[in-house]
């Protein structure tokens, strides 16, 4: 039977590397629009990660960028 979990664990590693380079953004000087997108498309990300089962990993003593919930 397969799982209902479609995304490969490979792909939400990359979207979860996409979602820490989000965090670099802060330093930078961006709009106040461009700001507003891009937190909305880093919760999108977030959210394709808890839809397969995982959640962000933002502690760096652990190499797993995702932890399977």
């Amino acid at each position: 039977m397969k799982n209902n979990i479609d995304t490969e664990y490979q792909a939400l590693c990359i979207i979860s590397e996409m979602i820490k380079k989000f965090g670099l953004l802060h330093v930078l000087n961006i709009s106040e629009h461009d700001r507003i997108t891009l937190q909305t498309v880093r919760e999108d990300l977030e959210k394709i990660i808890q839809a397969n089962g995982y959640r962000m990993n933002y502690d760096k003593n652990i190499k797993n960028t995702i932890i399977k919930l």
